[in-house]
């Protein structure tokens, strides 16, 4: 699989580090924004499927790999549900682990998470992780969803991607039936928007983001 994810790493992300204090019960950090963070890049750094699926909307890496690797519609198709298979999801993850750990000094345990700043969207709650090391930091952005809060990637890498998300967007709004549309362009309207309230002088992000919002399907439906 074609992959620009080491390149969409460093320019959205510039750092990406992780860890949870190891006294808090499992069930506190995994309820958590800056634990959900914590629980992903563990996954990430051993490539633990199940904790990358657990802790990540599979539609939502679903819409970040399909823009990076410029799937058609009909593998987008294809994932809306279930994400991507199992050999594909790996593949995907190996490549962004290390993109990851080429720009950054392994493990990813031996950097921290800090706080979370929550925030609202039309009701959506979403939280910004703050992660540094040493003197540089940046932010993971999660969502609140019905299973508890997850990475966003699309909200995190998508501002990188902002052009080939629309554009995979659009293309699935035009061949695919109105229940995938609506629901990657869901995805991409509220994560891009939560990338965009976290940095609103963001105009071309903003352009893209409009762009979507004006695609004919009914997002309220």
């Amino acid at each position: 699989m074609r992959s620009r994810s080491a390149a969409v790493v460093l320019v959205a992300l510039v750092l990406l580090v992780s860890a949870c204090s190891d006294d808090e019960p499992e069930e506190r950090i995994l309820s958590t924004p800056a634990g959900v963070v914590g629980e992903w890049l563990g996954g990430l750094e051993t490539l633990d499927l199940d904790a990358l699926v657990a802790t990540t909307d599979p539609a939502n890496v679903a819409l970040v790999a399909g823009a990076e690797n410029d799937f058609d519609v009909g593998q987008m198709v294809a994932v809306v549900e279930s994400g991507l298979p199992e050999a594909a999801l790996r593949s995907y993850w190996t490549t962004f682990r290390d993109g990851l750990v080429a720009f950054i000094e392994p493990p990813l345990s031996a950097v921290s998470v800090g706080s979370a700043e929550r925030f609202a969207i039309d009701g959506r709650q979403h939280a910004a992780v703050t992660v540094s090391r040493g003197d540089a930091e940046t932010e993971i952005i999660t969502t609140l969803s019905l299973d508890g809060w997850k990475v966003d990637l699309t909200a995190t890498t998508g501002p990188a991607l902002a052009v080939q998300v629309r554009r995979l967007v659009a293309r699935t709004v035009a061949e695919a039936e109105d229940d995938v549309a609506r629901r990657y362009a869901r995805i991409a309207v509220e994560s891009l928007g939560a990338a965009l309230e976290r940095d609103p002088d963001n105009r071309a992000l903003d352009l893209e983001v409009e762009a979507i919002q004006d695609l004919p399907i009914d997002l309220g439906s």
